[in-house]
């Protein structure tokens, strides 16, 4: 398996991907706190998906040499 750098591009989509999926976790939290149980759990399942997504790279990696 080669490893490719990174474009700029792929780097700043990354960087937003984590700070959109931290701020999401934190807002539902809030909200799930609040007793807004619904916009709570959607606010911090959309996070976790947004963090995944921040990772998606090396995810990529870790299922590449699993599969070898």
């Amino acid at each position: 398996m080669s490893k490719r750098e990174q474009s700029t591009g792929e780097r700043i989509s990354s960087l937003v991907f984590f700070i959109a999926g931290l701020w999401l976790v934190m807002e539902g939290s809030s909200h799930f706190n609040d007793g807004e149980r619904f916009v709570g759990i959607s606010g911090i399942v959309g996070g976790i998906a947004s963090l995944l997504a921040a990772f998606r790279f090396r995810i990529q990696d870790l299922v590449q040499r699993w599969r070898k």
